[in-house]
């Protein structure tokens, strides 16, 4: 039985064998402490009817009881800060020199990946956008690591990379994978109804499927089917096909419905025809509908015209 998710980091066992000396060394504190609790409760118990010695703690005789714990785990926690200096400097202090640069931007409830455009400048004009994150076996890749709302973590368990993203700051890391495949990307801090559903993944090539890879997303990507774009872009995290109610109102049955929707702070009741499809696709918090929080983000400058036809055509189509 494997315990650990596959790895395919370069660095990735010296993470595990991090992750197996805590975890070692915490169970084993564990069975001490949790055994001592069982053989004083019954070595120290008193009878019936029988007064308890008040004792101040004072004396070395009791203070021993907390204090030599104390140094032990003190002692302990500077064995793993030991053990984790090479560890941490070498991915957390030290970034490549060589390899490429990506750029990873969380906010409810998707990941945007970029990679430099014709400039070779990652943050420009020119930037290319995927909802996939891509990168070449045996590279370093230096990420850049932005959050526009709220808090999220980005967590690929098999490349052992887990990584806050604060509002406002921008966090650097580096990646290096030794295997190809597809794997798994995840919020793993809690940022609202819809993080359950923030997932992306993770899509590890060889340089001449990269390369193609690459030469598709400059030329504008490869064609998806309605629903493939509406996943990538994030809607299933707060919209279902099958009635289930999340964070927004349910695609099924939409078309055609009868909807009560607040605008500025007025409500009335509206038919969801086209228009307010096309609408509520590019101005999401103009008519919200009753009940549910404006949380969608604005996806104006990340769909282009012929992506919003093809999902008001789809949702037409959800009965």
């Amino acid at each position: 039985m494997d315990y650990m998710p596959q790895n395919i980091a370069s660095y990735g066992g010296e993470i595990d064998q991090l992750t197996w000396l805590i975890t070692a060394i915490t169970f084993v504190c564990l069975v001490i402490a949790e055994g001592f609790l069982l053989v004083a409760a019954f070595r120290f118990r008193r009878g019936a009817n029988r007064k308890a010695r008040y004792i101040t703690g004072e004396a070395w005789k009791q203070a021993r009881y907390v204090l030599i714990p104390v140094l032990l785990i003190v002692a302990l926690d500077f064995y793993i800060d030991i053990k984790n200096a090479h560890a941490w400097t070498e991915i957390k202090q030290t970034l490549p020199t060589s390899g490429m640069q990506v750029g990873i931007t969380a906010e409810q409830f998707l990941w945007t990946f970029s990679y430099p455009g014709e400039d070779t400048r990652l943050g420009t004009s020119d930037d290319l956008t995927s909802d996939e994150l891509h990168i070449p076996v045996g590279t370093n890749v230096t990420y850049q690591l932005q959050a526009k709302d709220v808090l999220h973590s980005l967590w690929i368990p098999a490349m052992r990379l887990k990584q806050d993203a604060l509002p406002g700051r921008t966090e650097k890391g580096w990646m290096q994978a030794t295997e190809m495949g597809t794997f798994d990307i995840a919020c793993a801090e809690i940022c609202g109804e819809g993080h359950s559903k923030m997932a992306a993944r993770l899509v590890v090539q060889n340089r001449d499927e990269y390369q193609q890879w690459l030469h598709q997303l400059k030329a504008g990507g490869k064609e998806r089917s309605p629903e493939e774009l509406m996943r990538v872009k994030g809607c299933f995290g707060c919209h279902s096909l099958d009635g289930t109610p999340l964070v927004g109102p349910t695609y099924k049955g939409l078309f055609g419905r009868q909807e009560t929707v607040i605008t500025d702070k007025a409500e009335r009741v509206i038919e969801v025809d086209e228009a307010y499809l096309r609408k509520s696709i590019l101005e999401p918090n103009a008519d919200v509908v009753k009940k549910f929080p404006p949380a969608m983000p604005d996806l104006s400058d990340k769909l282009s015209p012929e992506e919003v036809d093809q999902i008001v055509n789809f949702l037409k189509t959800v009965k």
